[in-house]
């Protein structure tokens, strides 16, 4: 079973026995804060778990914190009697008597902290089960310990599912703008953070071959083999199409599944961050710096980095001759193996971090290692995220980039550290925040356009259309986990404008943009839903063509999206493919408040061909789904048609 099925019928099931839900979150809360036992329940997740279940409204916010107060204060309640009965008898109950240290430790803890260490003590891992155990011990008195127990259970409540709660609202927004958006932020995180990992590792083996001179051959020459290992690999898999060639066609359609308008808009920003114009400028401004600085053999080596690495990528772009998933440039350029953004981007970073590194104090050397590694990872994933290269094309860029880096580092660290290279730092980030900033304005909209999704447009004759042809286009818009969203009821071969004004005539209105002001009322506690934004929803990917809305009575609106379809008539009219629902607001949790479906879609959707009169229609009915409803700009066609 999928983890989303299995989230999807846990959601059913605490909709439908909400009681034993919050029973559940008592005792778990209890035995999480009694003796021991808590050193053996994971809470913390489970907490979070829960919290998250409250953020995506299937629990009440206000019952969840009550019911994890109540189990908290009863579980500390029970270890403080069971402290204030047995007292220092307890010391020859097992697992105390062959594990004293534990006891040991709280005492210790309550000793050190008085009365207050029933409160922090909740919050501390190793002494929160023992704490009122040592307190009954102790003969604290039994009110002071019950107004100090139920103000820590308050905290630990709220420090505990509050985070899920957040989790579990946010990704319920996200969620209902685009899954696509919630799993490319994931992803996108979980980059960051892999990014940082590996830095970290680098930063070690980095300080040390930066103070001790007498093995930087062996360490970087260890770099340099597993560089050159992963390279080889990826080259080896490439010539003879082993499977690392043939997983490069699943990493793009997965990663192509999840466009967005907003992913390709951060996409394209971070790969026009590796471009050659953001490059150059880094390179020229620390040239002139080391130039000025009179730092010849620094100058030396950075100016042979940077070309060395221009120069190892068109030359096996020049020999292997791989074709690029989609065509965006030419003549040698127009060959995807290596990933030239991410080979230079590694060189740039990479080899700069090189230069810092004997110039910082130690506790310093793992930010320009984190950096240089996490801008390099991010320009890699755009590259891919776009469609401009292979997922093979990218590992051998960033092999072949390290690589090179290793060899060049192999041969400058050889020598003490020659300046303090600590300028560098500030110069650099000036230089790629300005020249960055300059690019990605200047170039946005002309990249977006070049690294668009593509896909081809089908001529289709209007009887065909009309007969049999609407069967060809989706009946759902799906998620990126293959659940059903929304069925697509409306099939509308009619310009977007000439649509609009018709239904103008109707009193419905062109969707606003999702603005400051309109977000905002999504916190407040009763919005009308008329004051909601209509929140922008993708078909693969795509953002609609046209979003149309009309207010109905006190809270409920109507609201019509409509995106491209790969078909278009013989006529030039691109078929739009869409929904019609009524709308309403849903609280979640008590932050926040969606505009949410109804999933009524049969009452709108004929509402709507009352109102679309001057129009020819026909509603079409697809065996065991909703019906689809056929809209053509003129009665030629529906008179060709039947």
């Amino acid at each position: 079973m999928h983890w989303h099925v299995l989230w999807t019928d846990s959601l059913q099931w605490v909709s439908l026995h909400p009681v034993a839900a919050y029973l559940a979150i008592f005792f778990i809360s209890l035995s999480e804060s009694l003796a021991l036992v808590g050193l053996l329940v994971p809470g913390t997740v489970m907490m979070v778990g829960i919290g998250a279940l409250a953020g995506s409204g299937v629990l009440s916010i206000k019952l969840t914190l009550l019911a994890a107060m109540a189990g908290a204060v009863a579980g500390d309640g029970i270890s403080f009697w069971l402290g204030r009965h047995y007292h220092r008898e307890i010391a020859h109950i097992w697992p105390f008597r062959r594990y004293p240290q534990i006891l040991a430790k709280g005492e210790a803890f309550f000793n050190r902290h008085g009365g207050k260490s029933v409160f922090f003590g909740r919050f501390v891992g190793p002494v929160r089960p023992v704490i009122p155990i040592v307190a009954g011990m102790l003969d604290m008195p039994s009110g002071h310990f019950l107004i100090v127990n139920i103000l820590s259970a308050i905290g630990w409540a709220f420090a505990y599912l509050m985070p899920g709660v957040v989790l579990g609202t946010s990704m319920a927004l996200v969620g209902a703008v685009s899954t696509r958006l919630a799993v490319l932020l994931l992803l996108f995180l979980g980059l960051l953070w892999l990014a940082w990992q590996l830095a970290r590792l680098g930063a070690c083996w980095l300080s040390r071959v930066a103070n001790d001179h007498n093995r930087p051959l062996l360490i970087l020459g260890i770099g340099l083999a597993m560089a050159a290992w992963l390279f080889l690999g990826v080259l080896q898999d490439l010539l003879s199409g082993d499977p690392l060639v043939q997983a490069d066609q699943s990493v793009y359609h997965f990663l192509q599944s999840l466009r967005t308008p907003w992913g390709d808009a951060l996409m394209v920003a971070v790969t026009e961050l590796g471009d050659a114009a953001t490059n150059v400028a880094i390179i020229l401004v620390v040239a002139g710096l080391l130039l000025l600085r009179k730092q010849f053999r620094a100058l030396y080596y950075w100016l042979v980095a940077v070309v060395g690495g221009v120069v190892l990528v068109q030359l096996f772009k020049w020999l292997l001759h791989r074709p690029r998933p989609i065509a965006i440039y030419q003549g040698v350029s127009a060959w995807g193996f290596p990933s030239g953004h991410t080979t230079m981007s590694v060189v740039v970073y990479g080899f700069l971090a090189i230069l810092l590194l004997r110039g910082l104090p130690s506790r310093w050397r793992l930010w320009p290692v984190a950096l240089a590694l996490s801008l390099a990872s991010l320009v890699a994933f755009s590259r891919i995220y776009l469609g401009a290269h292979w997922l093979s094309d990218v590992l051998g860029g960033m092999a072949l980039g390290w690589s090179w880096v290793c060899i060049l580092g192999l041969f400058y660290l050889r020598r003490q550290a020659e300046f303090d290279g600590r300028l560098l730092i500030p110069v650099a980030l000036l230089a790629l925040v300005v020249a960055g900033s300059w690019h990605v304005g200047s170039r946005q909209q002309a990249d977006l356009a070049r690294y668009q999704v593509r896909e081809p447009v089908q001529n289709l004759a209007p009887t065909d259309w009309w007969k049999q042809g609407y069967l060809q286009l989706p009946a759902w818009r799906y998620s990126l986990l293959g659940d059903r969203e929304q069925p697509l009821t409306l099939q509308v071969a009619v310009p977007p404008a000439e649509f609009a004004e018709i239904l103008r005539s109707s009193h419905w209105k062109t969707a606003p943009d999702v603005s400051l002001r309109r977000c905002l009322n999504l916190f407040t506690s009763r919005p009308d839903v008329k004051t909601l934004p209509i929140l922008p929803q993708f078909e693969k990917g795509e953002r609609p063509t046209l979003v149309m809305w009309k207010p109905l009575s006190e809270g409920l609106r109507l609201v019509l999206r409509l995106w491209p379809s790969p078909l278009q008539l013989d006529a030039g009219n691109r078929i739009l493919v869409g929904v019609v629902e009524a709308e309403t607001a849903k609280p979640f949790a008590a932050l926040l408040t969606l505009p949410w479906g109804q999933k009524n879609y049969a009452p709108a959707l004929f509402g709507l061909r009352h109102e679309l009169s001057p129009l020819p229609t026909e509603v079409r009915n697809r065996p065991g789904r909703f019906p689809v409803l056929l809209v053509a700009e003129n009665k030629k066609v529906f008179s060709k048609g039947f």
